[in-house]
């Protein structure tokens, strides 16, 4: 059972990672092609949110169902939206916009953690 939890917690980390990388490129990318002085930042975060959403709930279903657990994959898409939302909108009170390497394992690491314990 810990294993499986890890695994999930593995697959839910690296497809956040992955997908977060792929959407701050795409996101900046269009950015500098609309030409707004902050378009490309702007973009580009709201990309890396929108990629660890997505990857974080494709990375922990991949891994449960390699693990040959039965959960559907809205649910895993739930946790990890719901996760992420969670940390962008406690960033202020807990000061992690900040501190933005705090920010960026928070947002990383606790919806992968979640997906990990919702199994």
């Amino acid at each position: 059972m810990m294993k499986s939890r890890l695994m999930i917690f593995l697959g839910a980390l690296g497809g956040a990672i992955l997908l977060g990388a792929a959407g701050y490129a795409l996101g900046a990318g269009l950015g500098r092609l609309t030409g707004g002085g902050m378009a490309d930042l702007a973009l580009g975060v709201a990309g890396m949110a929108l990629g660890i959403m997505l990857g974080n709930g494709l990375g922990a279903f991949w891994m449960a169902r390699r693990e040959k657990r039965k959960r559907k994959a809205w649910v895993f898409w739930l946790v990890g939206v719901g996760t992420v939302l969670l940390v962008l909108l406690l960033a202020e009170p807990l000061g992690l916009n900040q501190h933005t390497t705090w920010l960026l394992i928070a947002l990383l690491g606790f919806p992968a953690l979640a997906e990990a314990a919702v199994v």
